[in-house]
């Protein structure tokens, strides 16, 4: 090896972090199968170079009925809805829910309403069977021997 050749290996090795890869460039005798050779190093600076990019594969536009072929958009589309209508009867069935909870809660206060109601009914017929009349209470006294006060109860 020359003294140039020697300098450039030792530029290229500086670029070089572990192993030839696609985007480094090689030189003629260590060119690997799938890298592009490079031109060979001039007074150009090495720093400098461009990197070598592929060039860009075309590939051919799809008509629309390919691409929804391709894609399965029916099929993806179908998933969708079958997902939308589950949601759908979910939430009628918990407005269901919830409506039969509200009347079910409206029928456990006229229940209780009602116990309440039945209550006071109760405590009344009790009142009511202990209670006496005037006259009763008139015929009891006399039988016992009480008598009303005949001057306003001044007792003379």
């Amino acid at each position: 090896m020359s003294m140039p050749e020697a300098a450039k290996r030792k530029n290229l090795d500086a670029l070089r972090v572990y192993a030839p890869s696609r985007g480094n460039l090689a030189i003629e005798n260590e060119a690997l199968p799938y890298t592009r050779v490079a031109e060979p190093a001039t007074k150009v600076d090495i720093r400098h170079r461009p990197f070598i990019v592929p060039k860009p594969v075309s590939v051919p536009k799809k008509t629309i009925a390919e691409h929804i072929k391709d894609n399965h958009v029916f099929a993806k589309l179908t998933a969708v809805l079958c997902v939308c209508l589950v949601a759908l009867s979910l939430l009628v069935m918990i407005s269901g829910y919830n409506s039969i909870s509200a009347a079910q809660r409206e029928m456990n206060a006229l229940t209780k309403r009602v116990a309440d109601m039945e209550s006071i009914v109760e405590k009344t017929n009790v009142e009511y069977l202990f209670s006496i009349d005037v006259n009763s209470a008139h015929e009891a006294a006399g039988s016992a021997g009480m008598i009303y006060p005949i001057n306003g109860g001044s007792g003379n």
